[in-house]
This record gives structure tokens, C-alpha cells and sequence, in this order.
């Protein structure tokens, strides 16, 4: 009856057909426990309850199984394998691996392949300490051991703890390991590991794209579309692939605190954006690590937060040029008038100590409300000081509103040399303020002189192939620019926020599309050159000190 039972349940077994295999299996072991082939049945029992997907009563009846076979037995292998497989039903990967722990080296090469599928199926699972106990405790001929010390030696690459990687690594190298963990365990003595595991970087972006008006609309679509030109220009320059992860600000400081901490999740290296200044300053202060963010427009206060760069700030080598020009002109005694903002704080400084550096004098500050709209006193003040020259560190809004009122309380009268930055070149103000009241101005630029425009081309010439559409304005290469920054620095192959951060330090003389491009001391620096205003236009000089 017995041997009936057990040719029925092999039948059932290889039909497919679990329910009947499982039924008749278990009556050879409730009813004939000492009859030759129980062993067998109690096999095919756990087989067919792991199968059906009952992983707790499978792995004890493989338990059993494994017991009555004992260590030597050839069957060894399959019965220590379905326990793992019923253990790691119940989501026990941990217990799982564990339970080949006697897994013999002998075993034939197809329950070996089987051995090591399993363990990576549950490896995903294990907690990392878990990982590292079941690595130290298997022992070294174990065929699977090999496979454990090359993933441990993956997570504590992936969290920073080098030294100790590289010693599972070594490890997993002087056992029987296969090409897969061999790969592994080289991307990990190697310093390549994210190339070997095909991992992308993750580059963010926080940019508006709802909630603003039109023209923030349009300022933010333009900034992404030179995102993705960068991304395409450094796609087969990089071991690893980029994926650009684009967080919506709405155009509020919330969203820019919040955008930065959703990035941070995502295990974004570095942040294009924001455009404002209050919404940058929060997702600086967003930032629970040191995840590095360049900004196309806006600027960040010196000393506000680490880690968070400008391709538009504070312009402290175009001041220091504009001082050496203006000493050259013989200019001796200058005022420095200017809002009251960091920018213009950083840019008066700069000019100063450059200027009194070569023997000149700053008579006065003349600081006013960054918001003022009439400067009648702070201009009568100017006067009575009667200067050589008069530098005025604005940006281009704060030039529409004080240029016109120069000449209206006459200052253009009194032969005053009127100096400034970056700002006095905007096309707001060289095409949109009357040249009565820029004429004359000397001023320093970052803004590309035809005969430099080679690297500009370069980009209007990528846009226009890929997006098959002519480029209209030059602020996607503001884009970019931010964007390639991050994918040179990646070159050098960081592995952290941290490391592109010091990748980014090492930048010098980058050809970016809106000018060459230094960063040093964690602000970004550009060679500025020397303009006259002169009828709407831009005339390039030279300093003889340059």
C-alpha cells in the first residue's frame, strides 16, 4: 500500500498536479513513517507545500526531511534548498540564507546555480547587519560564501564604509565566486561600483512649473531646455547613466525647502535651480547633507550656506577691474553709492580695497534702501562731495529707476566718471534705458564679445539640433551651463554630494556657453572684461593692468 501511495504521489509531482502529490505523500508518512520511501514522500511533501506557496509548513517538512537525510546523504542539497526557498515565502531571507549554512561544495553543479539564483532573490531582504553576521558566520568553503562577501562588500561600499568593503571584497575574491560577484567585488577594490551596477546619477532640478506667472513659466522652461541639452551633449562622455529628477517650486520658499529634501531622497548628487533668491536661500537651508545646488540667476548671501553656487552673483573681479581702469583714467577720489543688499555690499568691498590698494580714496559709502525709487538726497550728498568718480554696484531694476535721475539732478554735469558691474550691461539697460544716461559708463561684463562667442555657438548650435527649433534667447545657456558644471565634475567620479562638491572646486576655466567658468573657494568665479556705453552698445576696452 505504501509503495501505491508513494508511485501515486510521484505521478501527481511530475503531472503538476500538488494537491494530489501532497495528499498521498503525507499518508505514506502519517501511515507508514518506518516504510522504505517515507523518507522520499517526506521529500515530496515539502516540496509540494513550498510549491503551493506554503512557506512556513514547507520549510518545517524540508527541516524534517534534511534531519532524516543527514550530512552526507546526496539528497542533502535539494532538502536544505527548499527550506531556504519556504523560509524566504514568509519573507524570512535572513533564516533563509542561513539555512545553507551546511550547503556541501560537492553538490552538483545544478543545485550549486540553483544555490547561489536563490540567495540573490534573498539577499534584497536582509538587513545589513543581518548581511554582515551571516557573511562572518558561514565558513569558507561554503559555495555561497563567496556571493555573501561580495554583496556585504556592495552595501558598505554604497554607505561609505571603504575599508571595510574592500576587505569583503578580498574576501569574496579568494573564494568560489561567480563572473557576476567577481565583477562586484573588482567594482568595489576599484572604486567603480555605480558603473558596474549600471546605476544612474540622479540630477535634480527645482524649477517653477505651476503657480507663476507666464514669464517665471517661461524663465524655468528655458533653464530645463539647456538642462537637457547638457544632459545629451555628456551622455556617452560619462561611465554612468544621468537621470534628471525635476521638482515643481510653484514659485514658493517652501517649495524650494521642500524640493531640496524630496532630491535629497531621491539620491540626487547636485540641484540646478532655484531662480529666485528667497526661494534658493530656503532650499539651502533645505538640505539635511551637503547635496550642491547651482543657481542660473539668483544669488545666495555669502556666508548663508555652504555648497550653493550662483552663475550669476556677486561680480567682486569685475569691481576689482573696474578699480584698476578707473585709477589707469587717472580717476583719484571716488563715492561708492549703492543699496543695501549683500551683492552690492560684496561688489563695494571688493572695488574698495582694490582702489585705496593703489593709492586711491573712497571719500563715502552712500548706502540706500534696496527697494528706493528716489535718490535725490543720497545724489545732493554726492555733490557736495564732488568726486572723480562715482561707482554704483546695481542690479539692471535698480539702474532703470536711478540712471535717469543721474541727469535729472545733474550730476552728468559735474565731469563724474560713472562706474559700475555687470549689471549696467543687461540688455534691460543697454537697450532699455535711454543712452543719455548710460553713455560714458564704464563698466565690467562677463557678457561674451562677438569674437569670444565660439563656445556659445557651440551650445546654439547643439540646441538647435535637438530640439529642431531656432534658440530665441540666450538664457537656456544659463541652463546649461549649471548643468554642465555637475556633469564635468562627474567625470572625475564622485560618489557623494560631498565628493562633486570638491569635484566642483577643481573646475578651472571651464568654456561655458555664458562665459568661461572658474570655481574656487565654493563661489563661482568668471573673467570679466571692460565695456564703454556708448549709444545703446557695448564697446570692449583693454586695462593696461590686466
Amino acid at each position: 500500500m505504501a509503495e501505491d501511495l508513494l508511485e501515486r504521489a510521484r505521478d501527481s509531482l511530475g503531472a503538476g498536479s500538488l494537491d494530489a502529490a501532497l495528499a498521498a505523500a503525507r499518508e505514506v508518512v502519517l501511515s507508514y513513517p518506518r516504510a522504505p520511501g517515507s523518507g522520499e514522500a517526506l521529500g515530496i511533501v515539502a516540496r509540494a507545500l513550498v510549491e503551493m506557496g506554503m512557506g512556513g509548513e514547507g520549510a518545517d517538512a524540508a527541516l524534517d526531511f534534511a534531519r532524516l537525510l543527514g550530512p552526507s546523504h546526496p539528497r542533502l542539497p535539494e532538502a536544505l534548498l527548499l527550506r531556504a526557498r519556504g523560509l524566504g515565502l514568509m519573507g524570512e531571507g535572513a533564516a533563509g540564507i542561513r539555512s545553507l549554512h551546511d550547503f556541501p561544495a560537492s553538490a552538483p553543479d545544478s543545485l550549486l546555480v540553483r544555490g547561489r539564483s536563490l540567495v540573490r532573490e534573498l539577499i534584497p531582504g536582509v538587513a545589513p547587519a543581518a548581511l554582515q553576521e551571516l557573511a562572518e558566520g558561514f565558513p569558507l568553503s561554503n559555495p555561497v560564501r563567496g556571493l555573501l562577501a561580495a554583496e556585504l562588500a556592495v552595501s558598505l561600499y554604497l554607505r561609505g564604509e571603504m575599508a571595510e568593503a574592500e576587505r569583503w571584497a578580498q574576501a569574496a575574491l579568494a573564494g568560489p565566486v561567480e563572473e557576476r560577484e567577481e565583477r562586484l567585488a573588482r567594482g568595489v577594490l576599484d572604486r567603480r561600483l555605480e558603473e558596474v551596477l549600471g546605476r544612474p546619477v540622479v540630477l535634480g532640478a527645482i524649477l517653477p512649473r505651476s503657480g507663476v506667472s507666464p514669464g517665471q513659466l517661461q524663465y524655468g522652461e528655458w533653464v530645463y531646455e539647456g538642462i537637457q541639452v547638457a544632459l545629451e551633449e555628456f551622455k556617452d562622455r560619462l561611465r554612468r547613466p544621468v537621470r534628471l529628477e525635476v521638482v515643481d517650486d510653484q514659485g514658493q520658499p517652501s517649495g524650494g525647502r521642500n524640493g531640496a529634501r524630496a532630491l535629497e531622497g531621491l539620491g540626487a548628487m547636485g540641484v540646478v535651480g532655484p531662480l529666485t533668491q528667497e526661494i534658493l536661500i530656503e532650499a539651502g537651508k533645505g538640505r539635511s547633507g551637503a547635496l550642491p545646488i547651482i543657481s542660473p540667476f539668483a544669488f545666495m548671501p555669502q556666508g548663508e550656506s555652504t555648497g550653493v553656487l550662483s552663475l550669476s552673483g556677486p561680480d567682486p573681479a569685475g569691481a576689482r577691474l573696474v578699480a584698476r581702469y578707473a585709477w589707469e583714467l587717472g580717476v583719484k577720489r571716488v563715492v561708492v553709492a549703492r543699496p543695501s543688499t549683500q551683492e552690492a555690499g560684496a561688489d563695494a568691498r571688493a572695488f574698495a580695497d582694490e582702489f585705496e590698494g593703489l593709492g586711491g580714496v573712497l571719500s563715502r559709502e552712500v548706502v540706500f534702501d534696496s527697494g528706493a525709487t528716489f535718490f535725490q538726497k543720497e545724489f545732493r550728498e554726492v555733490e557736495t562731495l564732488s568726486p572723480d568718480g562715482l561707482f554704483l554696484p546695481l542690479s539692471p531694476r535698480e539702474i532703470q529707476l536711478l540712471a535717469p535721475q543721474v541727469t535729472f539732478y545733474g550730476l552728468d554735469t559735474l565731469g563724474i566718471q560713472l562706474l559700475g558691474t555687470s549689471g549696467w550691461t543687461d540688455d534691460l539697460v543697454v537697450l532699455g534705458v535711454d543712452s543719455r544716461h548710460t553713455d560714458g559708463v564704464i563698466a565690467a561684463t562677463t557678457r561674451r564679445a562677438q569674437e569670444e562667442s565660439e563656445a556659445f555657438q557651440a551650445f546654439r548650435t547643439a540646441y538647435e539640433s535637438f530640439f529642431q527649433k531656432t534658440l530665441r534667447s540666450e538664457l537656456p545657456a544659463f541652463g546649461y551651463d549649471a548643468a554642465a558644471l555637475f556633469l564635468s565634475a562627474l567625470e572625475q567620479g564622485p560618489r557623494t554630494p560631498e565628493e562633486l562638491q570638491e569635484a566642483l572646486n577643481r573646475i578651472q576655466g571651464f568654456p561655458g556657453a555664458t562665459g568661461p567658468i572658474t570655481i574656487e573657494g565654493g563661489r563661482i568665479l568668471r573673467e570679466p572684461r571692460l565695456v564703454r556705453i556708448q549709444d545703446q552698445e557695448l564697446i570692449y576696452i583693454t586695462s593696461r593692468s590686466r
